[in-house]
């Protein structure tokens, strides 16, 4: 149960809230013949950011007038839960997208969105709330909890996924640094997106049963390869274990995103990584960005100027690129006077 301080809201106060984009790297188990399903691997990145300022008004305003719809819905799933005890008349919020995460890209835009402005909203009315109450109220953190931690903590991260009380956000189960010379390499394809909404929803319910072998084998090669390496600040057993998780990952949902990678222009240029000698390569969640993990800047510019050379002699087109190091720390908070 949240609650509500006695001095009621900030009359002549800005919340801006700035959250950083995640990456999600698979699913510990998708069989769940054990009990808990889903658990997480992914991390927050520094290269991409949702910031959203809220303040009091007198009537209801959004900026940009672009985000209305998908903000008024936001703000009816607040005021209908954890907000519910604020009066009609003190609802009308002025509020502010001054930058947004990629949308349908693989970054976790929806869940970061929903958080920040949630978050300000709590903030503004004093409203005590955690981050995964939050969540779970704006119905977000159903099956990955990556989003949600990289919120509050930023850094590498994985979870518990949901066990009977799938109300309740997926536990922390790791929360680990990530090495701050170590880089990714982001690609990026413009003509396409992840699945998403219904479409996503009926891949989880349709696809096959998730064999438990590779279940079990994702969960070895985490504990005793990918955290070990993270840890050990060893670039190619940690690469080496992401791609082999993202492997069993992406050909499980190939028959929802059309192959093991939703783009297949991204697919091209992580098999050229591979011919590089880069040992991690990976789809973030849905798609389409593609990611490589490098051991430090010089080689993520590298990478870059060789990708670019191959795209341009292939003739691949709507492509981009961008490096990313790791977010440190989560969502940054301010209340600012006016």
């Amino acid at each position: 149960m949240t609650k509500r301080d006695r001095n009621e809201s900030h009359p002549d106060t800005l919340v801006r809230v700035s959250a950083p984009a995640r990456l999600h790297l698979g699913f510990l188990d998708l069989n769940g013949s054990i009990g808990r399903q889903f658990g997480s691997i992914g991390l927050a990145i520094d290269s991409y950011f949702t910031t959203i300022e809220i303040s009091l008004s007198s009537t209801l305003v959004i900026q940009p007038s672009v985000h209305h719809n998908k903000i008024v819905q936001i703000l009816k799933q607040f005021f209908s839960i954890l907000g519910q005890q604020i009066p009609e008349n003190d609802r009308s919020v002025n509020v502010k997208v001054i930058e947004l995460i990629p949308e349908h890209s693989g970054f976790g835009s929806g869940t970061q969105f929903a958080l920040a402005i949630g978050t300000a909203l709590c903030r503004l009315y004093r409203i005590k709330a955690t981050t995964p109450e939050i969540a779970s109220h704006m119905a977000r953190g159903a099956r990955s909890g990556i989003g949600i931690a990289t919120f509050d903590l930023g850094g590498f991260i994985v979870d518990g996924g949901s066990g009977s009380n799938q109300s309740t956000p997926p536990p922390v189960l790791a929360h680990q640094p990530f090495p701050k010379r170590w880089r990714i390499v982001l690609i990026m394809d413009s003509s396409n997106t992840g699945v998403h909404g219904k479409e996503e929803l009926a891949a989880f319910k349709d696809l096959p049963t998730f064999p438990l072998s590779h279940a079990q084998s994702i969960c070895h090669l985490t504990l005793m390869k990918l955290l070990p390496a993270l840890i050990d600040e060893n670039i190619t057993h940690f690469g080496e274990a992401v791609t082999h998780i993202q492997m069993l990952i992406g050909d499980h949902f190939a028959p929802a995103q059309g192959a093991r990678y939703t783009s297949q222009t991204v697919a091209k240029l992580l098999g050229k990584s591979q011919q590089l000698d880069h040992k991690g390569i990976s789809q973030s969640s849905w798609g389409p960005t593609g990611c490589v993990f490098v051991e430090d800047e010089k080689k993520a510019q590298q990478l870059i100027l060789s990708l670019t050379e191959f795209s341009q002699k292939e003739k691949l087109s709507n492509i981009s690129f961008a490096i990313a190091g790791t977010a440190s720390t989560g969502a940054k908070i301010e209340i600012i006077k006016q």
